[in-house]
């Protein structure tokens, strides 16, 4: 009876490391998480800046900030933060520095230049009907390509199976019972 015993005992440790190394693989971000990043990264006055970013929380928006566009909020998105800002016109070429405000933690930042020029100017009316897009393609950027957010799942979902391998394997060792010889 001391074997079936000591086998529960370290089929059940066995478990629990498991269970350790699925809370591990799941813990909070680290500051090395924490990200600001600008698409592009070179830009002219009156183009568009897509913004993606991460805070320890992505839950709650943050503020991303610049001399070169002012404040701009991101907000939570398939599980980063996400926002847009077009270059004021007013806006001189140069480098400038782009900071990630978190709510709470530690912050980012990133660099942005501003080129000459920014977009050309509309082409001139002939008359003739301009091709209008109803809409940008869906490349990815803003979540538009990716499935929903599966992450928050992880830990419960390691949770449950460990909970199912700790009952699985009291009832295989119940079931055994004790060895006899005879």
């Amino acid at each position: 009876m001391v074997s079936v015993t000591r086998r529960g005992a370290v089929v059940l440790m066995g478990l629990l490391l498991a269970a350790a190394g699925v809370l591990v693989a799941t813990a909070p971000a680290r500051a090395a998480d924490v990200y600001v990043q600008l698409t592009p990264s070179r830009a002219g006055p009156g183009e568009l800046v897509g913004i993606r970013a991460s805070c320890r929380s992505t839950r709650d928006p943050a503020s991303v900030e610049s001399d070169a566009f002012g404040i701009v909020t991101v907000h939570p998105q398939h599980g980063y933060l996400a926002g847009t800002v077009t270059l004021p016109a007013h806006t001189r070429p140069g480098t400038y520095r782009v900071k990630l405000l978190c709510t709470e933690g530690p912050n980012a930042s990133t660099m942005l230049t501003v080129t000459v020029g920014g977009q050309p100017p509309p082409p001139p009316d002939d008359g003739r009907p301009q091709p209008h897009p109803s809409r940008g393609p869906a490349t990815g950027f803003g979540g538009a390509a990716g499935g929903p957010d599966l992450g928050a799942l992880i830990l419960p979902g390691g949770m449950g199976i460990t909970v199912a391998g700790l009952v699985l394997a009291m009832l295989a060792t119940r079931r055994r019972g004790p060895r006899t010889h005879r």
